[in-house]
């Protein structure tokens, strides 16, 4: 049995810059004012947002155009908060060079990958190496028999919860009591027993096994059966005590906001390793072994790219879709209670395509491929003062999403966590005795997060911050840290990033208070500390004004209530007020005058 720990170790630590290795800016003019119009459209079509999942991205062709207006050729653009690094790829494929840092490592990971090219045939013809000695390895895990008794491959598996009626006391599973049609599932269930209806937390879950199969026949036709008692035993037969190879463990409890919110413990997750079935588990393990021993660095960080996005679609969080494209939900750790238990190899396979596509359009002009750092934005030690041309961020949004939660699946496969204690959030379930943030520790977090753009920013030069929140309070605290720091208000423009989290789903149904439409702020560091924009004075009277004004322009108002909500806060950032309003506000304002039905 091989070491179990030979691949655990920090694979993050070879993406990192050293210090020395930062651009400097060449001190270039900036312009005067932001650019022209209101509206940014988002787009997530193109192979550079399908390269690899992200709980929220900005397409890198509605980076481009602040990109190209507020700089030129070879000045450095610098994004604190990377994320995937999307603004590193705009910077690359327009010339420009970058610094795309972030506190999660994972981060770090994605945006290295995301701005070095990479041979697409070396690629797939590593891949298929590595495939190759893994299905030597995994033998017949991901293989069933079809309907005349014949092998074929599994393509997914839905896993159910298994239940027990207090009332009769007989088991079913949960996959055959719903409309597997429409994929809707309510909060009852009817015991196909006794026929009582009853809300299905009543139901005891006594276990989680496969209940349906997608398979593959030999001659390339595809199809589905019920799992049967054979299929159930081997998938029931994997045990973690069998798994030759390292895989993460990393703790999952209640210090994690996530883990309150998602309830994680009623599906028996308290690790990262309990994110998976067994199966998934063993492959995932085969499958990193063999990557972290391929010899060329590139490939061998390409296939690691890929295996994370994998590794991610491998999970339990993988949710039944009856319109089909099974795929866990953005922004969050939610188990479903029907998870799709993906062929990893498949996903792996499909993945490696798709980077092979990613990789023939990347084609950057910048000679210096951006530097990529870890830390917090509060600190950026190493940047120095009036170093860079151009700022453009997309930070956390309050209490939206907490990345060190959402990353920590892929970031426990490569071996670095990120710093919760630094993360710029607000909790709602952890007090502050346990680890939680208030508004008033993310208002200070950011406060300094924007003063540090403000010192490495030349003078003269724009910060342009994509936001949004439905708290009146977030907003208070966002524009009084852009202020403190220094900066100037101008014109904003709004941005419809297109991909939707768990919450922007929410929203956009009008289930819960949630905005989907972004907010783009632009600040300039004054080139005299003297030149500074006063603040309007808006209030609440004002709101029904803001609503109507917003209204009377079809391109917002055919977004509804979300569409408002961005234009009242656009116009509110633009005027650099000190006053905001909460989206529950602008929609009683908006139903008000907008009553259903009329």
């Amino acid at each position: 049995m091989p070491d179990k720990l030979s691949t655990h170790f920090d694979f993050v630590a070879g993406y990192l810059c050293e210090p020395f290795q930062l651009p400097k800016a060449q001190n270039s003019l900036s312009p005067d004012s932001p650019p022209k119009g209101k509206s940014v459209p988002g787009g997530r079509g193109s192979p550079f947002y399908l390269a690899h999942s992200y709980h929220t991205k900005v397409p890198p062709e509605a980076i481009e155009p602040f990109i190209e207006h507020f700089t030129k050729p070879g000045d450095v653009v610098l994004d604190p908060f990377c994320g995937s690094g999307m603004t590193g790829v705009a910077a690359s494929m327009l010339g420009r060079q970058a610094i795309v840092n972030d506190l999660s490592p994972a981060a770090a990971h994605l945006a290295w990958n995301h701005t070095r090219e990479c041979d697409p045939r070396a690629l797939r013809a590593a891949y298929q190496q590595v495939e190759k000695a893994v299905l030597k390895r995994l033998g017949d895990v991901y293989v069933t028999k079809d309907e005349s008794g014949k092998l074929a491959l599994i393509n997914w598996t839905i896993w159910s919860t298994h239940h027990a009626c207090p009332r009769c006391g007989g088991n079913f599973l949960l996959w055959d009591t719903f409309d597997r049609s429409s994929g809707r599932m309510g909060r009852d269930s009817t015991c196909p027993h006794c026929k009582v209806t009853l809300n299905r937390r009543q139901f005891a879950t006594i276990g989680n096994v496969p209940a349906w199969i997608s398979f593959t026949r030999t001659d390339g036709s595809r199809g589905y059966k019920q799992a049967g008692s054979e299929d159930v035993e081997k998938a029931l037969r994997i045990s973690r005590e069998t798994i030759e190879d390292w895989y993460p463990d990393t703790p999952l409890g209640p210090d994690r906001e996530m883990y309150q919110r998602c309830a994680l413990h009623l599906q028996g997750v308290l690790s990262v390793a309990d994110m998976y079935t067994t199966r998934n588990l063993m492959a995932l393990a085969v499958l990193w072994s063999e990557i972290v021993g391929v010899a060329d660095e590139r490939i061998r960080r390409a296939l690691a790219f890929a295996f994370t996005n994998t590794a991610w679609h491998g999970t339990r969080m993988r949710r039944f879709n009856a319109r089909g494209g099974h795929r866990p939900l953005t922004g969050t750790l939610y188990v479903p209670q029907l998870s799709s238990e993906a062929n990893v190899l498949d996903v792996m396979r499909k993945k490696i395509g798709q980077l092979g596509r990613y990789f023939v359009e990347f084609k950057p002009k910048s000679e210096i491929p951006p530097a990529v750092t870890i830390g917090s934005a509060s600190r950026l030690e190493h940047v120095e003062d009036a170093s860079v041309d151009y700022v453009f961020t997309d930070p956390p949004f309050g209490s939206n999403i907490f990345y060190a939660d959402c990353n920590v699946i892929w970031e426990s496969w490569l071996g670095r966590l990120t710093d919760v204690a630094e993360e710029a959030v607000v909790n709602k379930s952890l007090k502050e005795a346990d680890g939680g943030k208030s508004l008033n520790r993310y208002a200070a977090m950011m406060a300094s997060a924007l003063s540090e753009m403000h010192r490495v920013l030349k003078p003269g030069g724009w910060a342009t911050i994509v936001f949004h929140n439905t708290d009146s309070a977030v907003w208070g605290a966002l524009r009084q840290a852009a202020d403190l720091a220094g900066f100037e208000f101008h014109e904003a423009a709004s941005l419809d990033r297109k991909q939707q989290s768990h919450k922007g789903y929410k929203g956009r149904e009008g289930i819960e208070d949630v905005a989907h439409f972004d907010v783009i702020m632009n600040l300039r560091k004054p080139v005299n500390a003297v030149d500074r924009m006063s603040s309007n004075r808006r209030s609440r009277s004002d709101l029904a004004e803001l609503v109507d004004r917003a209204a009377q322009d079809r391109s917002v108002a055919v977004h509804g209530l979300q569409g408002i909500h961005a234009e009242v806060m656009r116009q509110l950032i633009s005027e650099g007020s000190g006053w905001f309003p909460d989206f529950a506000d602008i929609r009683k304002v908006w139903e008000a005058r907008h009553p259903v039905g009329a």
